[in-house]
C-alpha cells in the first residue's frame, strides 16, 4: 500500500520523496477518458482502475475477488482513495461494467507509456515475447477454429519485468505481426529476441489470412 501512497504526495512536499521527472502510473491512468456519464457517477474511474490493479498484485483478478479485496482492505482502501464519503467500495458488478466498458488501448497506452520511462535495457540483454490467451475469452466452443482474446508481452529475463504488452483477437489478426510491431515499438538494438517458431516461417501470410492466424 506504501508504493501506492507516493503516488498522492505532490513531489517537493514531503522531503522523504526523491524527486523524480517520471510519471507515476496513476498520473497515466488520469489521462484515460472516462466512457461513464458524469449523472450518477459514484466512482472516479482512477478510484476503480487502482483498486483493479492493487488486487491483481494480491493475485485476485476475477471481478468477484476484486470486489472481495475491496471488502477485505476497505477501511485502508476508502483512506487511500479518498472515498470516506461514500462509506463502501464498488461492487463486482461496477468493477465488471468499468473494466468491459473501457478502453483497452487506452489502458494499454498508458501502461506503455509509463513502462518506458523505467527501460533501460543494455546490449546482449535477451527478451522472451509471448501471446497467452486471456481466461474467460474463448468463444464457438463447439467450432474448430475457437476464437479468443491473447495478451502478447515483452519480458526481460535479466530484470524480470514486462517491457511491453499488446492484445489481439485470433479471428482478427495474426501474433506474427503483433510481434513485429512490438519489436519496432521498442526500437532497442543489439539485443536477443526468443520467439516460438511460429515467427520462423520464411514466408509469412497476409495478417488477415486464416494461415496466419492458425499456423
Amino acid at each position: 500500500m506504501a508504493m501506492f501512497q507516493m503516488c498522492f504526495t505532490p513531489q517537493g512536499e514531503n522531503p522523504q520523496i526523491p524527486s523524480t521527472n517520471h510519471m507515476t502510473l496513476m498520473e497515466y491512468f488520469q489521462q484515460i477518458p472516462d466512457f461513464r456519464r458524469k449523472q450518477g457517477l459514484r466512482y472516479p474511474l482512477l478510484s476503480v482502475l487502482l483498486l483493479t490493479v492493487m488486487s491483481i498484485m494480491s493475485g485476485r483478478c476475477r471481478y468477484r475477488e476484486i470486489a472481495s479485496f475491496a471488502k477485505a482492505n476497505q477501511k485502508e482502501l476508502l483512506r487511500f482513495l479518498h472515498l470516506e464519503k461514500r462509506k463502501c467500495l464498488p461492487s463486482h458488478v461496477t468493477i465488471r461494467e468499468v473494466l468491459k466498458g473501457i478502453d483497452f488501448d487506452d489502458v494499454l497506452t498508458a501502461f506503455n507509456d509509463w513502462a518506458k520511462q523505467y527501460m533501460t535495457v543494455e546490449e546482449q540483454e535477451w527478451m522472451a515475447i509471448d501471446g497467452k490467451a486471456l481466461a474467460s475469452t474463448v468463444t464457438d466452443y463447439s467450432s474448430s477454429y475457437q476464437k479468443f482474446v491473447s495478451l502478447v508481452s515483452v519480458f526481460s529475463h535479466k530484470r524480470g519485468q514486462v517491457l511491453r504488452v499488446s492484445m489481439l483477437e485470433n479471428n482478427k489478426c495474426s501474433e506474427i505481426p503483433t510481434v513485429q510491431e512490438l519489436i519496432e515499438a521498442l526500437d532497442l538494438t543489439g539485443v536477443m529476441f526468443t520467439l516460438d517458431s511460429l515467427h520462423c516461417q520464411k514466408k509469412l501470410s497476409k495478417p488477415s489470412s486464416t494461415a496466419a492466424m492458425t499456423t
